[in-house]
C-alpha cells in the first residue's frame, strides 16, 4: 500500500534544546500535546523513557509494525529514533506508515527523531516526533483545538511565536547557542490586498514562506503585513543564505499560475543577548530600512560581521 503524498504543512514544531534536561523534556512532551503530535523519548541504549497522551492515543498498547511509503516493512536499522541512536544525527520529516497488529489499516505520520546530549557530549536522549497526517488536518480546521496558531495563514499566532522567542532567547543564554531571527513583510500589502484579498495575500504568502523553511524553523504572523521567523542553531551569515534563497523564491513562485506576483522585505539579526522588545525593535528597524532602499531586500546587522 503505497504512501498517499505528503504535502507540506504550514505548521513548524518548536524546537527543543540539545542538551534538555528531563523536565524540559516533559514540558515540550505537553506542549506537542496541544498541537496533536506525538512523541516518544528513548534512553540513549533504545530503552523507552517517556511517552505523551498523543503518543498514548496513536500508539495505545500495541507494537505496530512500521513501514515506509511503498508499503515495505522497515528494517530496526531504518526506524528513525534508531538511526538517531547510531549516528547522534537528526532524521527530518520521513513519511511511515504504522499499522497495528490486529488490523490492515495505516497511520501515515510524518516522524522526525533529535538527539538530546548530555553535558560531556555524550547522547542521553532520543526525540521520536508522530504526527498524524489526519489529525493534524483536523486540528488545523479547529480554531478551539489550535489557540497558538492565526486562523488566516495556519502559522503561529503573535502571543505564541513571542513565547518561542523567548524560549529561544532563554536556551541561548544556558547554552550559548546561536540562532537567527528575521522579520519578514509583505511589500505593498495595501495595494496587494486590493487586487487579491487581505486572507489570500497572507496565506499564499505563509505558505510559500514555510515551503522554504528547515522542518524545525519557527514561523509566526507579528502584526498585519508581517512574519517574525525564528531559525535555531544558525549564525546570521548562515541565515542570510537561506532567507536569501526564500526571498527570491517568493518573488519567482508567488506569480505562478496568473497569480498577483509577491515581493517580500526583511530585517535580520543574530540573538547577542537582549530582551525580546528590543530585538524585535531592532528588526523593525531593519526592516525600515530594507524598505526604504527599495523593497524586495533584506537588511541585515551589520555589527555582527
Amino acid at each position: 500500500m503505497p504512501a498517499p503524498p505528503m504535502s507540506t504543512s504550514p505548521h513548524r514544531l518548536p524546537l527543543v534544546d540539545l542538551r534538555a534536561d528531563d523536565a524540559e523534556i516533559g514540558r515540550y512532551a505537553a506542549l506537542l500535546d496541544s498541537l496533536g503530535v506525538a512523541l516518544l523519548a528513548f534512553a540513549a541504549d533504545g530503552t523507552p523513557a517517556l511517552r505523551n497522551a498523543a503518543a498514548e492515543e496513536l500508539l495505545g498498547d500495541s507494537t505496530p509494525t512500521w513501514i515506509d511509503e511503498n508499503g515495505r516493512p522497515l528494517r530496526d536499522d531504518e526506524r528513525p529514533q534508531l538511526q538517531v541512536q547510531a549516528t547522534q544525527q537528526p532524521v527530518h520529516q520521513r513519511a511511515v506508515g504504522l499499522r497495528t497488529p490486529a488490523g490492515t489499516a495505516v497511520t501515515w505520520c510524518r516522524a522526525s527523531a533529535f538527539p538530546v546530549f548530555a553535558a560531556d557530549g555524550s547522547l542521553r536522549r532520543v526525540l521520536l516526533l508522530l504526527a498524524d497526517r489526519q489529525h493534524r488536518g483536523r486540528v488545523a480546521g479547529d480554531r478551539q483545538e489550535l489557540p497558538t496558531h492565526d486562523p488566516l495563514t495556519e502559522v503561529f499566532n503573535q502571543r505564541h511565536i513571542d513565547i518561542l522567542l523567548d524560549d529561544e532567547s532563554r536556551r541561548a543564554r544556558r547554552y550559548g547557542t546561536p540562532f537567527a531571527v528575521a522579520l519578514i513583510a509583505i511589500d505593498h500589502f495595501a495595494a496587494c490586498c486590493l487586487a487579491e484579498g487581505e486572507g489570500r495575500v497572507l496565506a499564499r504568502t505563509a505558505r510559500l514562506l514555510c515551503h522554504s523553511l528547515r522542518e524545525f524553523d519557527m514561523i509566526g504572523r507579528h502584526g498585519a503585513d508581517c512574519f517574525l521567523i525564528i531559525l535555531p542553531n544558525v549564525r546570521v551569515n548562515e541565515a542570510m543564505v537561506g532567507l536569501e534563497r526564500l526571498r527570491e523564491a517568493v518573488e519567482t513562485r508567488s506569480a505562478e499560475g496568473g497569480a498577483t506576483g509577491l515581493t517580500i522585505s526583511g530585517g535580520v539579526s543574530e540573538y547577542t543577548g537582549e530582551d525580546a522588545p528590543a530585538l524585535i525593535e531592532r528588526l523593525t528597524s531593519l526592516l525600515a530600512s530594507a524598505r526604504e532602499s527599495g523593497c524586495n531586500r533584506l537588511c541585515v546587522n551589520m555589527d555582527l560581521f
